[in-house]
């Protein structure tokens, strides 16, 4: 057991030291810690309007519980590796944590590491991980569970807990709190952290435990504390501290004071403290620091340390004891993120000024002259923008593609060309126009195919896509489109005059013309097999010339009726 030490025993003595002036001024604040954090990491860029929200629960909270501030935030997609943002907190949280990241639930990947920096108000800066530069839509949302500061948020008060985005918007959430706190009059307890990391780092002298004895006038007062059951925290003695803290003429309570107890025993497992007389508007503490047989950790869930106290005091004679316990629980923090892979695709529709698809053989479109206007249509339909993007159109049957131009200018490129270095956003599109020319009928359809490819700027991939377009030329009415083969003929026969008979005269109304001998004889002409054209064609002769013998008979008929050779005709002579 510990007799009355306050400067402390050999195997703390170093420890003690260490602690006294620590103490001192945090019991200073009434058990306000003193908030320590890192600095803030170096930032690369810092990325306004990233927080879209935030919000503070519950906003009914008991006195001396802990709230939780949920941060949503997002992120653009150019967004780099040590890209910050970050967020004021508001002044009336207190013991917060330290460091914590934003990981990936699907994969475990971090997305983002978050630092408290331990000022007041703390300041939590988000700097993004390399996760940021190998997807797409990151957003996520990080939550801080601490307390806060009951003696600026009064019971039954509404309080605003506004919190600062890096960009100057403010989120406010209205907090009333409930419950009482306890007075002066009355026995208090309550624990402070002595560092940031609240025990997952450091188990030595982690948490301060602090009881109060009433306000004087007592005659005399008596404190004992000890480790409740379940509880693997040990009283470190030789850190003891005991002060005296008196109240101001206007109401307020002076700085501590370190005075000496009448008495004070002290072991791992508790301690025993006695006061003497107080005659003064004054109340005695007791602070003792405690340790933790090994660290919590800072990736296991945060713990809570509990501990109960008993406290008498004397007043003309009548003792008045009572009860008071405390718990402290670990902050928290946390949260999440996400993003999309990045797919890239890229598609290409082809068609004729007509709207005419026409991408496969049996669709294939019929051409007057040979000629076409060709439309293409080119969309992002990944998931990721493009670059190096270049449209081509090849040729594999029956006419020519010229004049291939692309307009990339509604998407801020050239107005002309089959080329753009980018960026090809998602979703969005673009057109070309090109001319087919000398399509010509024959068994053999026109046939090209339009193509474009890209490169993905987040995935590094190559993309491409095609799109065939068949078209072809309706042959004239009544010509075959495949032409036949000739029939084998004798070329010595066809060379050979042909003798058949002469057009037969036309009759006159009085005289008769004799046939030439000539045509009497054809009829004893042999028959072969080469003049099967002989026929048809002398047929076709005969019917000509009897067609002009009738006309050149009309006409001499027509001109005796005007010189009287008609009658002359009539009568024979």
């Amino acid at each position: 057991m510990h007799s009355l030490t306050l400067a402390g025993s050999p195997r703390r003595g170093r420890r003690a030291l260490r602690l006294s002036a620590a103490l001192l001024a945090t019991l200073a604040l009434a058990g306000t810690a003193a908030l320590t954090g890192t600095a803030a990491p170096a930032r690369a860029a810092e990325i306004d309007g990233a927080i879209t929200d935030v919000t503070v629960t519950p906003t009914a909270p008991r006195q001396g519980t802990q709230l939780t501030t949920t941060i949503a935030w997002e992120v653009p997609d150019d967004t780099k590796t040590g890209d910050t943002f970050t967020l004021t907190l508001s002044e009336h949280l207190k013991n917060l944590p330290t460091d914590f990241a934003l990981r990936d639930p699907a994969t475990g990947a971090v997305v983002a590491d978050a630092t408290v920096v331990g000022t007041r108000p703390s300041v939590v800066t988000f700097t993004m991980t390399s996760y940021a530069e190998s997807h797409l839509n990151v957003s996520g949302k990080a939550f801080v569970k601490s307390d806060f500061e009951g003696r600026t948020t009064p019971s039954g008060v509404p309080t605003p807990f506004t919190s600062t985005t890096n960009d100057g918007r403010d989120f406010t959430t209205v907090v009333t709190p409930t419950g009482v706190m306890r007075g002066s009059d009355v026995v208090t307890k309550f624990g402070t952290y002595t560092a940031a990391d609240q025990g997952r780092v450091v188990a030595d002298d982690f948490l301060v435990w602090s009881v109060n004895t009433p306000m004087g006038p007592f005659d005399s007062a008596t404190v004992s504390d000890s480790v409740p059951a379940g509880q693997t925290w040990a009283f470190d003695c030789d850190t003891a501290v005991f002060t005296e803290i008196r109240t101001k003429t206007d109401g307020t309570l002076a700085a501590p004071v370190v005075v000496t107890p009448a008495s004070f025993d002290c072991s791992a497992a508790g301690y025993t403290v006695s006061w003497g007389a107080q005659t003064g508007t004054a109340q005695y503490r007791a602070a003792v620091a405690v340790s933790l047989p090994a660290p919590t950790g800072t990736a296991t869930a945060p713990q809570t340390f509990t501990n109960l106290a008993t406290a008498s005091t004397v007043r003309a004679g009548v003792a008045a004891p009572s009860r008071v316990s405390a718990s402290k629980t670990q902050a928290s923090a946390g949260g999440t993120g996400s993003g999309d892979v990045p797919v890239s695709a890229v598609t290409i529709t082809k068609g004729d000024a007509a709207g005419n698809a026409a991408d496969t053989a049996a669709a294939a479109v019929v051409l007057s002259d040979g000629t076409a206007s060709l439309a293409y249509r080119v969309t992002n339909t990944g998931a990721d923008a493009l670059a190096d993007v270049t449209v081509s159109d090849e040729v594999l049957a029956n006419g020519t593609v010229d004049g291939l131009s692309c307009d990339f200018s509604p998407l801020g490129g050239p107005s002309t060309g089959v080329t753009w270095a980018g960026p090809f956003a998602v979703g969005a599109s673009f057109d070309c126009t090109a001319a087919l020319t000398g399509v010509t009928t024959g068994d053999v359809d026109h046939h090209d195919v339009g193509t474009v490819t890209a490169r993905g700027i987040e995935s590094g991939e190559a993309v491409s896509a095609s799109n065939a377009w068949f078209a072809r030329v309706a042959a004239a009415a009544g010509t075959p489109t495949t032409p036949s083969a000739s029939p084998t003929t004798n070329p010595a026969a066809l060379a050979a005059p042909v003798a058949g008979p002469t057009a037969p005269a036309a009759s006159a109304p009085a005289v008769s013309t004799p046939r030439p001998a000539a045509a009497a004889a054809t009829t004893g002409l042999a028959f072969t097999g080469a003049e099967l054209a002989g026929p048809v064609a002398l047929a076709a002769l005969l019917t000509l010339l009897g067609a002009a013998l009738v006309v050149t008979t009309r006409r001499r008929a027509a001109r005796a009726a005007l010189t009287g050779d008609a009658d002359r005709n009539h009568r024979g002579e």
